[in-house]
């Protein structure tokens, strides 16, 4: 959370801009700039995920985040827990 905190928004690794909107708990409440929509995402999911993943293509956040696969990737690319992982996806 201490990591997550100061994040006002990130893109996905296509590119998509989402705007941290504000937290609830661990909970991450934020926009899709394209569609405008609201989204939440378990921000105890995605560290999990993190954890747990040895191969961090976004169809393999599937069972963590509940269709915000992009998003929770896109989170740990901008906070650069995945600057190595990043060369393997592309």
């Amino acid at each position: 959370m201490q990591l997550v905190g100061p994040v006002v928004s990130f893109n996905s690794l296509e590119g998509c801009e989402y705007i941290v909107q504000k937290y609830k708990g661990t909970t991450m409440v934020f926009k899709r700039q394209s569609t405008k929509e609201i989204w939440d995402m378990d921000l105890k999911q995605v560290h999990k995920a993190y954890l747990e993943l040895k191969d961090f293509k976004t169809i393999n956040f599937k069972e963590y985040v509940y269709k915000r696969h992009s998003p929770a990737l896109g989170l740990l690319l901008h906070l650069k827990l995945l600057v190595d992982e990043l060369r393997k996806i592309i």
